[in-house]
Parts: C-alpha cells; sequence; structure tokens
C-alpha cells in the first residue's frame, strides 16, 4: 500500500513539474486561444470583455485613493461609497484597486490634521501610482488644497458630501470637480408641519462639531419664514444625557429637528445615528431630519437625498477623469433632488396620518399584516382547511349514511333473527302442542274426578285437596312451558348482563326434551362447566343451542331409534365456557365442512341456509368462537364464550331484538 501510494505522489510531482516547464510555451497559447473559441462559439461579448480585464496585470489596474475626512464607516459615506464602487466597476473597462485614508476631523476638529498627517501619507504611498482621488467631506477637501502640490496634483481630484454654499464660496475657483449636497431643511420643515399643523414649539437639535455648526446655521436660514408662527429652542452645547432628559419633557406637539451631533459640550464624539437612536427612544416628540441613513433610525420623515444617486455622479466623474488621463477642471453637477421619506412605525408611534405626507412620499418600514405578508402561506393554509372541512364533511355524511345503514342492517338482523325463532318455534310445534296437551289433559280429568265426587255427596277432604293439588301442579307445568316459549319467542332488547350458561343450557334442553320424545332420541346433558357464568343474551345464547340440538336431532333422524343419541355439554377452557353439542348421525362431509356456516348454505332438502350463519353472528357479537368438526361417528359444534370476570357488571340494553 506504501508503494502504490508513493508511486501516485511521484506520478504527481512529474505532472506539476512538467507543467511548470511547459507554461512559457503553453501560456501564450492559450492567450491566443481563449478569445479564438469565445468569439466563434459567439457568447455574449460581456464574456470576453471580463476575460480581457481578468488577464491584465497588475500595472493595468487604476489606482483610486478616497480620502475621507469623517468617519469612513459613518451609515451615509457607507452607502455612497458602495454606490460610488459599484458604477465605476460597472462603467470603466481597467481593473480598479481601491486605497482609503481616514482624517475623521469632523469629530476631532481641523486641528487634528497637521501638515505631519500629509508627509505621512505622502510617505505611505510614495511607491504606489495614485490615478484618482476621491475627496469626501470638506475637512478632506481643504486637506487636499493645502498639500496638493505635495499629493499627486496631477491625479483625478473628485468630491461629494459638501455642503453646496461651500462649494459656491471656495472649491470653485480651486479646479475642483465634484458633486455637493443641500441640506434641504426648508422641505423638511414642511413636511413636519403637514403632518402636525398644530404644532407650537419647534426644538432643534444640534452637537459642537464644525459640522455640526454648520448645519445647525443651515436650520436656522430655513426657520426664519416660521418667526412668530411657532417658538423654537436650540438643544446645542448639551450633553446627550441632557439633550435626552430635555426631549423626554415635551409633547405630540412639538416639532424636534435633528441636525447632527458629533460631539457635545464636554468634548465627547459620537456619530449621528447614534445619538439619534438614543434622542428619539427618550422623545416625546416627533423627530425630524434630512438624511437618508437615519430614516428608520429614529426619524419620523424628512427630506432627504439618495445616497445611491449621490454615488453613481461621483463615479461618472471618476470615469471621466480616469478616461480623460487628467484632471477635469472645475466641474459641478447638480446634488440629486431631496425627497420626501417616512418611517412607518415612527408615524404609528406618534399617531400621526400617513395621508398628511406629500404625494409620492416614500413611506418606509411598513408593517405589513400577517395576512399580507404571509398570503401565499395563508392561502395554503385556507385551502388546506377548506378541503379538510370537504372532507370532514364528507365524512360524517358518510358515518351518518353508515350509521342508518348499520341501523337498517339491525333492525332486518332483528327481523331476520325474531324470523329464525319463529321458524325454530313452528318445528316444535307439534311437540310443543303434546307437552302442552298433557297437563291440560290431566287437569280436566281431575276436575270430572272433582265433579263426580260432588255430585255422589261422598266428597272426602283428603281426595278433593289430592286433586286440587294435581291440578295446580299440571297447571303450572304448562304455565311453564308456555312461559319458556313466550321468552323463546318475544320481541325484547337485547341484554348485557351476567347470566350462567349451564342454567341457559338447562332451559334449553327442558324446551326441546318433548321434541326429543317425539322425535324418539335420547337427549343427554352433561353440565361439567363450574365456572359457568358469561355476559350477554341468555335468549340469544339459547336460540344457538336450540338451533344445533334441531340440526343434531336432523342427523340422527336415519338411526334405529336405540342408537339416536344427542348429548349437550358444558365444560371449562382456559379461553372460557365451551358449550359442545355431538350427534352420532350421518355427520357432514368433508367438502361442506369449511362452508357450513356460510349464509344459505344447507345440507338439508327444506332447509334455507340461515341458522348457522345467524348462531355464528350471535356467537361473535358475543365475543365467542362457534366452530364445526367431523368426528369417527357423526359432528360436534363447539360454542366458547368469555368467561364472566368478577368486576362485570349488567349493561344497560342497547339494541331491540327479537
Amino acid at each position: 500500500m506504501r508503494q502504490q501510494a508513493r508511486g501516485k505522489w511521484r506520478g504527481l510531482v512529474y505532472i506539476a513539474a512538467s507543467m511548470r516547464l511547459l507554461r512559457p510555451f503553453l501560456s501564450p497559447l492559450l492567450r491566443w486561444l481563449l478569445p479564438a473559441v469565445l468569439c466563434s462559439s459567439q457568447l455574449v461579448p460581456g464574456i470576453v470583455a471580463a476575460q480581457e480585464r481578468a488577464g491584465r496585470t497588475a500595472e493595468d489596474a487604476a489606482h483610486i485613493l478616497v480620502i475621507n475626512g469623517a468617519d469612513a464607516y459613518l451609515p451615509a459615506f457607507v452607502a455612497i461609497d458602495s454606490a460610488m464602487r459599484a458604477a465605476v466597476e460597472q462603467r470603466f473597462d481597467r481593473p480598479v484597486v481601491w486605497l482609503y485614508e481616514t482624517l475623521d476631523a469632523l469629530r476631532f476638529g481641523a486641528d487634528a490634521v497637521s501638515p505631519q498627517l500629509a508627509e505621512l501619507i505622502a510617505h505611505k504611498y510614495s511607491d504606489a501610482r495614485i490615478d484618482a482621488i476621491v475627496l469626501v467631506a470638506e475637512p478632506a477637501v481643504d486637506f487636499y488644497l493645502r498639500h496638493r502640490e505635495r499629493l499627486w496634483p496631477k491625479a483625478v481630484a473628485v468630491f461629494h458630501s459638501v455642503s453646496s454654499e461651500v462649494v459656491r464660496r471656495r472649491f470653485t475657483v480651486a479646479g475642483l470637480s465634484g458633486v455637493p449636497f443641500v441640506s434641504d431643511y426648508a422641505q423638511t420643515l414642511r413636511i413636519a408641519f403637514a403632518l402636525q399643523p398644530e404644532a407650537r414649539r419647534l426644538v432643534v437639535v444640534a452637537g459642537t462639531a464644525d459640522f455640526d455648526q454648520r448645519e445647525l446655521a443651515e436650520a436656522r436660514e430655513a426657520l426664519r419664514q416660521y418667526v412668530g408662527r411657532v417658538q423654537v429652542e436650540h438643544l446645542s452645547g448639551l450633553s446627550l444625557s441632557a439633550m435626552a432628559e430635555r426631549l423626554a419633557r415635551e409633547s405630540t406637539d412639538t416639532i424636534a429637528l435633528y441636525t447632527t451631533v458629533f460631539r457635545d459640550d464636554q468634548g465627547r464624539v459620537y456619530t449621528p445615528v447614534e445619538v439619534l437612536e438614543r434622542l428619539s427612544a427618550a422623545s416625546a416628540a416627533p423627530m425630524y431630519g434630512i438624511f437618508d441613513s437615519m430614516i428608520g433610525r429614529g426619524l419620523v420623515a424628512g427630506a432627504i437625498e439618495s445616497f445611491r444617486l449621490r454615488g453613481e455622479r461621483t463615479a461618472d466623474l471618476l470615469v471621466r477623469g480616469l478616461q480623460a488621463a487628467a484632471p477635469l477642471g472645475p466641474r459641478i453637477l447638480p446634488p440629486p433632488v431631496s425627497e420626501c421619506a417616512a418611517d412607518a412605525r415612527q408615524l404609528k408611534r406618534f399617531g400621526l396620518r400617513t395621508a398628511a405626507l406629500p404625494d409620492g412620499c416614500d413611506v418606509r418600514h411598513v408593517e405589513t399584516g400577517l395576512l399580507e405578508r404571509y398570503w401565499w402561506q395563508t392561502l395554503l393554509v385556507l385551502l388546506a382547511l377548506a378541503v379538510q372541512s370537504v372532507l370532514i364533511a364528507l365524512l360524517l355524511l358518510q358515518s351518518r349514511q353508515r350509521s342508518a345503514d348499520e341501523f337498517s342492517l339491525q333492525s332486518q338482523r332483528v327481523q331476520l333473527l325474531h324470523a329464525s325463532r319463529l321458524a325454530v318455534a313452528g318445528e316444535l310445534t307439534a311437540s310443543i302442542a303434546h307437552e302442552i296437551n298433557q297437563p291440560l289433559g290431566a287437569i280436566l280429568s281431575n276436575a270430572d274426578a272433582a265433579e263426580m265426587l260432588v255430585e255422589s255427596g261422598q266428597m272426602q277432604r283428603e281426595e278433593l285437596l289430592q286433586i286440587l293439588g294435581d291440578i295446580r301442579r299440571d297447571d303450572l307445568r304448562a304455565s311453564e312451558v308456555i312461559k319458556r316459549l313466550r321468552a323463546l319467542l318475544a320481541r325484547h332488547d337485547t341484554e348485557r348482563r351476567r347470566f350462567s350458561l349451564n342454567r341457559a343450557v338447562e332451559d334449553t334442553a327442558a324446551v326441546l326434551r318433548p321434541e326429543a320424545r317425539r322425535r324418539a332420541v335420547t337427549l343427554d346433558l352433561v353440565l361439567g362447566a363450574r365456572r359457568a357464568d358469561v355476559i350477554g343474551d341468555a335468549v340469544q345464547i339459547q336460540q344457538v343451542i336450540i338451533n344445533l340440538v334441531l340440526n343434531a336431532f336432523d342427523a340422527s333422524a336415519e338411526l334405529a331409534e336405540d342408537a339416536r343419541r344427542v348429548r349437550v355439554e358444558t365444560s371449562d377452557t382456559p379461553s372460557g365456557v365451551q358449550v359442545s353439542v355431538r350427534d352420532f348421525g350421518i355427520g357432514i362431509a368433508p367438502a361442506d365442512l369449511p362452508r357450513v356456516f356460510d349464509s344459505f348454505f344447507s345440507t338439508k332438502r327444506s332447509g334455507m341456509g340461515l341458522g348457522l350463519s345467524i348462531g355464528r353472528s350471535i356467537v361473535e357479537a358475543h365475543g365467542g368462537t362457534i366452530a364445526a368438526a367431523r368426528c369417527e361417528v357423526g359432528a360436534e359444534f363447539r360454542i366458547i364464550l368469555p368467561r364472566a370476570s368478577q368486576d362485570d357488571r349488567p349493561e344497560q340494553p342497547s339494541t331491540q331484538t327479537p
């Protein structure tokens, strides 16, 4: 294994060495073949341009140095720089290397920008070619103008984020090009008064840095037209905590105009957005401003300039200068037009009406409702609920139809069971009539004897009492036969109660003995079950046993009288109480044994084939089993019912059955 691994590594080393040796010959070949292949395949021209740009060396790249007079990580400058770089990369056909330096003079003052800093920057980039310089904010422009001769005087110089008033007074004559910005406090105040027409106080918040004071002066100029309409107070030269406490005491009838706070009266430096977030959280008055980066950080609304457009216009000047490879001269592009923007969350916080904003105002951070935000998910959920509701309705209808069908089936089953018992009673008519006729005949004979004693005048008390006792015994005998027959045939509700299977077998035998005597069949009864209590309907179980015994009588009909014998036995089994009915007749054919419990199957010519099927339904409804077995002589049917436990209690009647 080690030798194989060494062989593989050796092969890779040889391939790498070969590629290194062939590199001087392959590179020109690839440079010639790749454009030819791309052009011949008619690919997008932008791919060819990208390949050509990637193939150029670092010496072909344009080096652009961005000198930021403030904090380069201010959200406004980050947004402008991102838009500027994207536009340059798109419009300029050469690679660009971006370099950055930060003066941070807006917070630390102009004195921090010393000549030593210019020497340090010049020394740092002494070996680098600088093709263009981007000057961000007024301190960067001042720094460059003071040290221009020392810092790349022939490079293209472009500025942005400098006040238009400062550009007009100072930088136009310096021969610089750039994009100034306009602090549109006048339009911002018009938006504020449109939202708060009843306002009678106006608070101006500003810091102590040079830029802060310049913005405060711009705001004061815009406030001239509101002299006498509102009471104006300037919160400048205070600590951050003091300004927050002061704004917290205002009301929603006050307009708070926020300029910038780079430094407070104690010399602590901040970023304006950081200060705005803290002041807005504490202020009881709505706050307004002019910077795009502050919308969503605490301002309610304002007339803002697009940082994206400012960055793209700066990039336009840069590309022109780089393509000309020389300074552009004084070329000032107009700043983007300020437009209305508002924060929907702050409007809601102070209860200000969105309808009061100027037409076309950009309302940001609108809190859409759940349905608007997740409309397609909501639609899917509603669709799923609708489908589910339809399915539930269909299932309910199906369940109702099934219940109706089951009720109809149960009613038919009840009628069928009753008809089956009536059919059994029909088979037992002769024996029942004979069984009742005997006590009735005896009663009649005893009545005649009593009448003769009375007429003879030789009436003896003992003989009369004996005759009356015989009449009473025979009457009870006939009454018991009728009672059992009525219990078997009458309609009643299904009873789920505890009863003894031995007792049910005894009652069944009492009903069948007359029929056994009529058919000359010996009916043996063996009650071997010691725990014979079960739960169910005794009448229905008796009906099953009667049907099995009558079938056994039929199977024994062709035998000699001394061989006609049917045995009914109860016994205990591990799974419950068993009742077996055994005959010694013709038995069951092997082919018919699996079908004996099927509906409408019968081995008798006059049979309907429903007795055993109904019997199986009754037994299974009681949680038991019924089975048929062939014996050496005759056949045997076994019924096993679950044994009742000590906790079983009688239940209420549930379904009407015969």
